[in-house]
């Protein structure tokens, strides 16, 4: 089979799926193929870990509106796979249905062996393959009743399973894991989250306000065993159990793996791409060859605000660089501009992150940390560089946001910043 199409996205993800959709607002009439690893249609994601997760979202509700984008002009491939690109032919391969796949890296693409691939000949091309977990790599984990987290269908599984659950254990005390911790709560378990690093979310905070983030999961029900990790699983057709680095034994009849992701590099791999972390890509996301893109979780930006690559995971990510991919395959070569923020809902706890909370100088506590409504807001070089937020007013973090990416000088002013009735707006106002 060979095809032809303007655009082709690999990847139905956010990016992919919000790269689609732009597309079909810049370039209503385009041929666009999307291939999709994925043998559903696109949904959204943030839902698996959540209200999905915990049933308070139908399988229905997690499906992007096919009215949205089902046109005669786009064909959506699911549950194919995109082996490899060819940038200078613009050519994608892909393995015919029900074919192994070879080795790619020995394969000569001009055999006459060749035919069995799928060719997709393309003008610009959009990479958004995201990520998958990480494995643990242990004994056991391959035992019924252990779950990973990435498809609608590991989260069918996993709301079965976790159904006729006594003794739940997350592995990990990331996002993801604590999002799924919070949806076993609601479905009325009582999990137990271990994690390897000695506090949690140790790449986004400090001990100290991890130690304040911790307390608030643990009032709702959260337990942490922290700075330990999981030696091996125990049981026999069936997991029972976990036996941790520590030599400590915990009971365990359902258990969720979210001990970090990597990025799924193995179509730039294939085909020549450079890659690191991810692929890098320029401030327009474009890789080294010009009519191919990187989007999403997938993509290492030069970040021109910055001055430095970013590599994030995180939804807003993913649907700003899908769009923004979207508009300079279309043409209008617009620059990356994107202020990095992260947000998750953990029970009744809304928490939003923006820029850099790792590298400050010092950080302002606005309101009560005891409470369940504060921020903290990091300062570096006289600006503020970056916040953590739980439960607080999109005025403020509108605010925040601002002063962020505008670099307002705060000097001297930390006692207006740390009062909860001034108007940080006004802080903008007086630079």
């Amino acid at each position: 089979m060979h095809q032809e199409c303007k655009y082709l996205i690999i990847g139905s993800g956010i990016a992919g799926y919000y790269c689609l959709k732009e597309l079909l607002t810049l370039d209503p009439n385009a041929h666009i193929i999307m291939v999709s690893s994925d043998s559903e249609p696109p949904y959204d994601r943030p839902p698996l870990s959540k209200d999905y997760l915990s049933g308070m979202v139908s399988r229905e509700e997690a499906f992007f509106n096919e009215r949205e984008y089902k046109v005669p002009n786009l064909e959506l491939m699911l549950g194919r796979e995109i082996i490899s690109v060819d940038p200078k032919r613009k050519l994608a391969f892909l393995i015919h249905e029900g074919t192994w796949a070879p080795d790619i890296a020995r394969w000569d693409w001009e055999s006459p062996s060749s035919a069995i691939f799928d060719r997709i000949h393309f003008e610009k091309a959009l990479i958004a393959t995201g990520v998958r977990p990480r494995m643990l790599g242990v004994k056991g984990e391959d035992m019924a009743g252990i779950h990973y987290l990435r498809s609608i269908r590991d989260a069918d599984a996993i709301r079965r399973d976790a159904a006729s659950s006594k003794s739940p254990l997350v592995v990990g005390a990331g996002f993801i894991g604590v999002e799924a911790a919070s949806s076993l709560i609601r479905l009325g378990l009582k999990p137990i989250i271990i994690e390897r690093n000695a506090y949690i979310w140790a790449t986004l905070v400090d001990r100290a306000v991890s130690g304040i983030i911790q307390r608030q999961l643990e009032k709702r029900g959260m337990s942490f065993i922290l700075n330990d990790g999981v030696r091996y699983f125990s049981g026999r057709n069936r997991v029972e159990g976990a036996v941790t680095s520590s030599g400590r034994e915990i009971a365990a009849d359902f258990v969720l793996i979210a001990a970090g992701v990597l990025p799924n590099v193995e179509v730039a791999s294939n085909s020549g791409i450079a890659f690191e972390r991810g692929i890098p890509v320029d401030r327009h996301l474009r890789t080294e060859y010009d009519d191919i893109y990187a989007a999403g979780d997938i993509a290492d930006i030069d970040n021109p605000a910055s001055g430095e690559r970013e590599h994030i995971e995180h939804w807003n990510k993913a649907q700003y660089t899908g769009r923004l991919a979207a508009r300079n395959m279309y043409g209008m070569n617009q620059p990356y501009g994107f202020l990095s923020t992260i947000w998750s809902d953990i029970l009744d706890l809304h928490i939003e992150s923006a820029g850099n909370t790792s590298r400050y100088d010092r950080y302002i506590m606005r309101g009560d940390p005891d409470s369940a409504s504060f921020a903290v807001i990091y300062i570096r070089g006289g600006a503020v560089s970056g916040y953590l937020a739980i439960n607080r007013d999109n005025n403020e973090l509108n605010a925040l946001n601002g002063l962020i990416s505008s670099r307002a000088d705060i000097s001297g002013k930390d006692g207006l910043i740390a009062n909860e009735s001034h108007n940080l707006n006004e802080l903008m106002d007086k630079r």
